[in-house]
This record gives C-alpha cells, structure tokens and sequence, in this order.
C-alpha cells in the first residue's frame, strides 16, 4: 500500500547515483560507506520522529516503511565492507526502486500547488 509520503525522487535517484559511480574507485569505498549511513541516519531520525508521535497525518504510519528502507541500506554498507560492490549495486538500486513504489514525489505535488495559485 502506497501511503501519502513525499519525497524528492528525482534526488533519491541522483544521490544513489553518485554513490553508485563512487564505488567504481577502491579509493572511495569509505566514502561511500558514510554516504549510506547518513541517509540511515536521517531515515532513522525518521522512525524515532515517527514512533515518538511528534509527526502528523500519514507519517506516523510509515515507520515500518522506513525500517525497510533502512535494511536495504545497511544491506548495501555491508556488501560495500565486505568487498561485494555488484550486491551492494543491486541493493541501492532495490532502495530506488522502494522509494519508486511506496513513496509520492514531491515535485509535481508543489508544482500543482503553485499552478493552482497562479488560475
């Protein structure tokens, strides 16, 4: 079920990218690794926002959402530490196309919003 949580997908999908590309250089797989987990972070800032009932409407539904997103995640860091940069690809495209299904994008949700306010 597709709950009525935006994101900016289009920046999901360039971030995921970079990281990506990152991982083509030995040099940078730390970088790499702290890339991931400051989304972790944010995403688990996420769930404790959500589960300490400081959110509003849908988002205090989705906490179970975020914890999967998080495993996908910490699945991609650890692949990245293990040496396996082909299941730690497949991982972050998996995330992408999580966030594709489950989340709404919120770009064409504000530019809606002003098209309205200029009729």
């Amino acid at each position: 079920m597709k709950k009525m949580f935006m994101i900016d997908k289009e920046g999901v999908r360039k971030d995921i990218r970079a990281i990506e590309e990152k991982l083509t250089s030995l040099s940078k797989k730390m970088e790499c690794i702290a890339d991931i987990e400051k989304i972790i972070d944010m995403k688990e800032s996420h769930v404790w926002r959500a589960d300490a009932g400081s959110c509003r409407g849908n988002v205090c539904d989705i906490s179970s959402q975020i914890e999967i997103e998080i495993g996908i995640l910490q699945d991609a860091v650890g692949s990245i530490k293990e040496g396996n940069n082909k299941r730690a690809v497949a991982s972050l495209e998996d995330y992408v196309t999580f966030i594709e299904k489950y989340y709404d994008d919120e770009r064409p949700l504000i530019a809606n919003i002003f098209h309205h306010q200029e009729d």
